[in-house]
């Protein structure tokens, strides 16, 4: 990927050095308010300064819309909504709008917070996140989006450039960018008709198979898949599609089934729920997708928290059944009667207490009982044979129960498919789902390149 796709301040901007010295907003005062004090980039919906109130004596980022573009309807369009869908929403995880208005020469302008940090993409740059990391951006970054959605706006842009990491209380904090091309619903209208030109948007590399055919009517499910393209590329270093041009993507990401992320990592293993969760967000028909940026959040952090807190259940009622006896028997007893009070007593209590309260009387030595945890596996589509190690165990959807430290080679197959097969170490509770590709499918046409 270059290196200067982006800016640190506008998703869509790119660094150039040197053109400060001619710009001719440089000095100038925009709207009476904002002075504008050197260019930080140029970008497709207008150039990026930093500015200095004049009153507070704050910088802001300013994005002026081009004045060759200013008196073209749909680039004003996009710019208000720009504007319009960051201040509707107002969460920390979403870029802040302080101000939109235009200038004594009728140039529209747009202020925003300035950022201090780099931009998802410069990071992915640098190689493959770890997997932690990876998923606590797209936590955050799922946040800023369910809060879009819960407001009645799709992104339809979400990248890597427009996702902007800045620090809060020394830890990586997310700021989404670049709300150009959203689309707001309106309980009047509806949502807004693109024109015929303004059919496909978005970024290739990151486009949802609806978007890439050109589907008008979008809504917030193709936000959820761009994020799992993004979450692939975080954690293996690479988008799971490429191509010599846009065509090819637009192709790969309608009708071809990504690699499993685990083929494609080379630093760290994947744990089988996160590979799960990004294969489900990258479905190409929405429905079979997550139904809210909330659902891949959690799926993503990973199931059998609560399950596995449940363990504790059997030794806590132990400890609880024990005091409670202590309890009774010791304001019965006097210092006279301290030797009736004596072993003895416990055989008479019902034989399942008495064996919980031997089971408890070695919290030394729990390596006796071999801990038991729950393997959820599924296939697309569903109906998949299973196989552990060789043995039949069913069909998908299936849940098994195997010890804690199992080494196993699942194999999943379906006529008419081809058979998949994983390794699974079974350590905590867990999910795992493939999907199956055809055994045979027609080739695409021939792409010509050369016009």
């Amino acid at each position: 990927m270059p290196a200067d796709r982006v800016n640190v301040l506008d998703s869509r901007s790119k660094m150039v050095e040197g053109d400060s010295n001619h710009d001719p907003l440089i000095g100038a005062t925009l709207g009476g308010l904002y002075r504008v004090e050197r260019l930080i980039g140029i970008g497709g919906m207008g150039r990026v300064y930093e500015a200095t109130h004049t009153m507070l004596g704050k910088a802001f980022a300013v994005k002026v819309l081009p004045e060759g573009r200013a008196d073209k309807p749909d680039a004003t369009e996009r710019f208000l909504r720009e504007a319009k869908s960051a201040t509707k929403i107002d969460h920390e995880h979403i870029v802040r709008v302080v101000n939109f208005d235009h200038d004594e020469e009728h140039r529209l302008f747009i202020v925003m917070d300035l950022l201090q940090g780099e931009n998802l993409a410069d990071r992915i740059d640098r190689g493959a996140l770890p997997v932690d990391e990876a998923i606590e951006i797209a936590r955050q970054t799922g946040e800023a989006l369910q809060a879009a959605h819960d407001a009645g706006i799709v992104h339809r842009d979400l990248k890597p450039e427009n996702i902007f990491i800045t620090k809060k209380h020394g830890k990586d904090f997310v700021k989404v960018l670049d709300f150009g091309i959203s689309k707001i619903k309106n309980p009047e209208h509806g949502d807004p008709k693109l024109t015929a030109t303004d059919q496909i948007v978005g970024t290739p590399l990151y486009i949802s198979p609806e978007l890439a055919r050109g589907v008008s009517v979008v809504d917030h499910r193709t936000d959820i898949y761009a994020l799992g393209v993004i979450t692939y590329e975080m954690i293996t270093g690479t988008p799971p599609f490429t191509g010599n041009n846009h065509f090819q993507l637009l192709y790969k990401h309608g009708n071809e089934a990504p690699d499993p992320p685990s083929q494609r990592s080379k630093k760290a293993s994947i744990p089988a729920h996160v590979e799960s969760a990004v294969l489900r967000a990258l479905e190409k028909n929405p429905d079979d997708r997550f139904d809210s940026m909330r659902e891949l959040c959690a799926a993503l952090e990973g199931p059998g928290v609560p399950r596995r807190a449940t363990t504790w259940g059997i030794p806590l009622l132990v400890a609880a059944i024990v005091a409670g006896i202590a309890f009774v028997v010791w304001p019965m007893s006097t210092p006279e009667q301290a030797p009736e009070v004596e072993v003895p007593a416990v055989p008479a209590l019902p034989p399942p207490v008495t064996q919980k309260s031997d089971d408890y009387a070695e919290p030394s030595q729990p390596e006796v009982s071999v801990e038991r945890v729950k393997v959820e596996l599924d296939s697309r589509p569903h109906g998949a044979f299973v196989a552990l190690n060789g043995e039949k165990k069913g069909k998908t959807p299936l849940v098994l129960e195997l010890d804690s430290g199992t080494e196993a080679t699942v194999r999943f197959s379906l006529q008419g498919y081809r058979p998949e097969q994983r390794r699974l170490v079974a350590t905590k509770d867990d999910s795992l789902v493939v999907r199956l590709k055809k055994r045979s499918r027609p080739k695409p046409p021939p792409i010509k390149t050369d016009f």
